[in-house]
């Protein structure tokens, strides 16, 4: 290893000139990886359901295809000018490629009264008495009017919707209305969400990047070293997005927080090797020196902590879900090239040119206030080890049975707070009666069977029962167009296609969360078993259920894959320290931090949905990283014949302010998240900063009790010659 870095820092050049090669090309091929923001990536890919779904798609390609501008008219008094706004959107709706577009103009006698308020209201008062042109056209008070258009399938897409909103919200807001308006549907929902969450992502990350310079600048002194240390990290995303291009896979709404992960691993790593590399410095060792001395000690303990994470985000691929599996094995290769570019480039920066020295009453300041945390932690391992543990199994056991509380609950709008437009306008237009979510039955049976008395009958018994659902805003099916209703034929097409032998009641349901969804469709599931169609097959399918079918595996499978990543690492630290029974005292305080999560989540309401996945699995590696380089030192002093309590506390003493200082970047920089707009970025800055100072807690306190009742000597003398690993971090700022 020492030849290595030593080879490492001789050749600086070839260093530096192979990654600049290495991240142009990672570049260049980066460029061409795809974004695919598509809901349909996140369903189940096996299963009858997802045959059924498919089935139904090439059926009814225009399901969830809606576009819909609502504009509100308070008194129900339908205006000309409102007639005329309504008109110049409609028309917009036809030029932006949209099909079947759907408005009030479209029904007999309205374009005719349309410059005579008097006579306007008058011919729509009298359409609204037929209450099926309700939710279609106007809410059921008539005080909020829509023109719909379908998107048609080449231009649903990720690129095409956001373009197709921007040219909308553009020519609309043109129109200078006065009232309230607002553009929604599935795709237009589609378009904004991963824009919102792009935004906030490079604002907030960036703002992290900021805040975590400056600590550790504060922390050590030397602006140049830290943003090397920083800026060594970031070619492994270019590496990552080049290896997706390859390999032909696209940019997901999960794969995008690769970036945060690679800055989690990469500060905590960089910390511990800047505070040791500072140590070598003030001792009187060359850049050069300190900085093959440095790499040389924590090279293996580097190794294990980049190695358990991946371990952890490796396990999400046994759920089986494409989306997730790619999320996990992406994340899992992303961190082991951050571990590479620090291993190569870090070592190169720290040796060039010459140090700026802290100033003594900084370096006393920052060492003052680390030794008070420490000397915190040294005193409680010099006391009873037993009374620690207890502490923290009492903290345990109610923060599991506070856990245990966790309710899961998933909306199909998920992960915004509700001060943003997107809910605001969503909640707005389900208060007034419309629905933008589709549950379908999908009906397959001969064409001259589906509009059949007996079959009619069964469609209207089913829309009846369906409708005294408390989620679910309307119905529409064939018995719907009985009589003399006049409705525009895109309604029509939308119901029946007998030339593919279907047909389908639309459900319009509310976004209500899973804890009121999925019993919905259990019942309904129940209703068409115990009642089913006379002629041919019915099955209840649509993006609701698929999405709400997503949710429910994930979460299904979420114990397990945990369960499978703790499996895992404790074999991985076994091996590591050589000792069955340190693997099982080291895993202990890497699973505190997971139940205090639960706790907070219960404390503060929060429900366990898909996205908690990506908190628990960040949390699961800031947890391990710290409990190895205190391991390692453990380890260090107790294989050169140390007494396992003095060990014990010389580790703490040596690698605690390290630990500290890694714990407050990364701490600080993730409470920037607190600010998003998305409630899954603001849980993962809360939760990612609850999760370092629990795991510090544990790391400090927990884990040198555990030492102390272990016997480390027993199981030093267990572990052959040569086995074990080099020293963590040590020293101060």
């Amino acid at each position: 290893m020492e030849r290595y870095f030593e080879w490492v820092t001789r050749h600086r050049g070839w260093v530096i000139g192979a990654a600049v090669v290495l991240v142009s090309a990672s570049a260049f091929a980066a460029a061409d990886v795809s974004v695919d923001y598509s809901v349909e990536q996140f369903f189940p890919t096996w299963g009858p359901e997802r045959g059924v779904f498919d089935e139904y798609r090439s059926v009814f390609a225009e399901e969830d295809a809606q576009v819909a501008f609502f504009l509100e008219t308070p008194d129900g008094r339908l205006r000309p000018e409102d007639y005329d706004a309504m008109s110049a959107v409609a028309a917009d709706f036809e030029g932006a490629g949209l099909e079947d577009v759907m408005w009030l103009g479209d029904l007999p006698g309205v374009a005719e009264a349309s410059s005579d308020a008097s006579a306007l209201t008058d011919v729509v008062r009298q359409l609204a008495q037929d209450p099926l042109l309700s939710g279609l056209f106007w809410s059921p008070d008539r005080t909020v009017q829509v023109v719909q258009g379908v998107l048609p399938p080449e231009l649903n897409n990720d690129r095409d919707r956001r373009a197709l909103a921007e040219h909308l919200d553009r020519a609309i807001s043109e129109l200078g209305l006065r009232a309230r308006w607002t553009l929604s549907g599935t795709p237009m929902i589609r378009a904004q969400v991963p824009e919102l969450l792009e935004f906030d992502q490079t604002v907030l990350l960036g703002g992290g990047i900021v805040l975590f310079f400056v600590i550790l600048f504060l922390f050590f002194g030397d602006a140049g070293r830290v943003l090397l240390a920083l800026g060594s990290v970031v070619p492994a995303y270019l590496v990552t997005l080049a290896l997706m291009a390859v390999s032909g896979h696209s940019v997901t709404i999960l794969t995008s927080f690769i970036p945060i992960v690679i800055l989690v691993v990469g500060v905590c790593d960089s910390t511990h090797l800047l505070a040791h590399w500072a140590r070598h410095r003030r001792h009187g060792r060359s850049p050069r020196q300190a900085s093959v001395a440095t790499f040389t000690e924590l090279a293996t303990s580097c190794f294990f902590t980049s190695l358990t994470t991946a371990i952890g985000f490796a396990s999400l691929m046994a759920t089986g879900i494409d989306v997730i599996a790619d999320f996990g094995l992406f994340t899992a290769m992303a961190v082991m090239i951050t571990l590479a570019f620090t291993m190569t480039l870090l070592p190169v920066f720290l040796s060039l040119g010459r140090a700026r020295r802290s100033t003594e009453v900084r370096r006393r300041l920052v060492e003052r206030g680390l030794d008070a945390v420490v000397g915190v932690a040294v005193r409680a391992a010099s006391g009873s080890p037993w009374r620690v543990i207890a502490t923290f199994a009492v903290v345990t056991v109610v923060s599991v049975v506070a856990g245990s509380r966790v309710g899961i609950d998933t909306y199909l709008v998920d992960d915004l707070k509700d001060d943003t437009r997107i809910i605001q306008d969503l909640r707005w237009i389900e208060a007034s009666g419309f629905g933008l979510f589709q549950t379908n039955v999908f009906i397959r049976a001969d064409s001259s069977e589906l509009r059949r008395p007996a079959m009619l009958s069964w469609m209207e018994r089913i829309q009846r029962a369906t409708e005294e659902e408390p989620i679910v805003v309307s119905t529409l099916g064939l018995p719907d167009l009985a009589g003399d209703r006049v409705l525009p034929r895109s309604a029509v097409n939308s119901l029946v296609r007998p030339e593919s032998g279907a047909a389908q009641i639309v459900i319009v349901v509310r976004d209500a969360g899973s804890r009121e969804t999925l019993p919905f469709l259990e019942r309904l599931d129940a209703l068409l078993a115990s009642d089913p169609p006379p002629f041919g097959t019915a099955d209840v399918t649509g993006t609701v259920r698929m999405a709400h079918m997503f949710s429910f595996h994930v979460l299904r499978s979420f114990g397990p894959s945990i369960l499978l990543s703790l499996v895992l690492i404790w074999l991985v630290m076994t091996w590591l320290f050589g000792s069955v029974r340190l693997g099982l005292f080291a895993l202990v305080p890497n699973v505190f931090p997971l139940a205090a999560l639960t706790g907070v989540m219960a404390l503060l309401g929060v429900s366990l949905k898909p996205s908690s996945i990506l908190v628990f699995s960040i949390a699961f590696g800031i947890a391990v990283d710290d409990s190895i380089h205190l391991m390692a030192r453990f380890r260090h002093l107790a294989r050169g014949g140390m007494e396992r309590g003095a060990s014990v506390l010389r580790a703490l003493q040596e690698s605690g302010r390290a630990l500290v200082m890694s714990t407050l970047v990364v701490s600080a920089g993730f409470t920037l998240l607190l600010a998003s707009r998305f409630e899954l970025l603001f849980l993962v800055g809360l939760l990612t900063a609850v999760t370092a100072l629990t795991a510090l807690a544990a790391d400090l306190f927990l884990f040198p009790a555990l030492l102390r009742v272990a016997g480390a000597k027993r199981s030093r003398a267990e572990t052959p010659a040569g086995q074990g690993i080099e020293p963590s971090a040590v020293g101060s700022a």
